[in-house]
């Protein structure tokens, strides 16, 4: 597998948040996103999830232009931002339930990899940070995608699930997948590849009415 980001920019409301990036990244390789608060992080990481639209740029899979193809993307990506996406009112259960039925596979319950058992039955409001972000992390072995996306995915995790993580991930670059991370925290992980951002000047792309 081959991830190119090729001269990337990114521009929201008028806002530059980063440009002319690019990198390169192979198969079972790690790379880490790095640099100060608001230098694009997540951005990047959305950029390539297809929840943002690239505007000047491309991105390559294995050779072939995948820029803001949505049905390629959504069956080559995983996304997982700081803020899990789970819907309160449904179990733990309901919840897993729901991820399985889009995917059409099966969260292991009998290796049980994020320690969900327990909780099953408990309404997602119920439960604390630590659980909700190992929830969300579940769908990494439900899901299964080539590319994973992670945004700061050790925030509210204890030492026990980090080495879980750590696990998933050595795993998934075994099986030549691909991972881009964002995170303030001193890693599980040396990475393979390091992506550093910085803050850009930002571009105000209304006319000025005294011109």
């Amino acid at each position: 597998m081959l991830l190119i980001g090729s001269s990337l920019s990114c521009k929201i409301e008028g806002k530059l948040i980063f440009s002319e990036l690019s990198f390169k990244i192979k198969s079972g390789e790690l790379c880490f996103i790095k640099g100060p608060n608001g230098s694009g992080k997540s951005t990047l990481l959305r950029l390539l999830a297809g929840f943002i639209k690239v505007d000047r740029g491309k991105i390559y899979l294995n050779n072939i232009n995948i820029t803001n193809k949505l049905d390629i993307i959504y069956n080559n990506f995983f996304y997982l931002g700081h803020n899990t996406p789970l819907k309160n009112y449904l179990t733990v259960k309901q919840q897993i339930d729901f991820w399985e039925g889009l995917s059409q596979k099966k969260y292991n319950l009998d290796l049980d990899s994020f320690n969900l058992k327990k909780i099953l039955d408990r309404k997602i409001y119920e439960c604390s940070e630590g659980q909700k972000k190992r929830i969300g992390l579940s769908r990494l072995t439900i899901d299964d995608k080539n590319v994973w996306l992670l945004d700061e995915p050790t925030n509210s995790l204890d030492v026990e699930n980090i080495e879980i993580l750590k696990q998933h991930l050595q795993l998934h670059q075994k099986k030549g997948g691909v991972a881009m991370i964002a995170s303030h925290e001193a890693f599980i992980l040396k990475p393979d590849k390091d992506i550093i951002m910085t803050l850009e000047t930002p571009i105000n792309l209304q006319k000025d009415p005294f011109f």
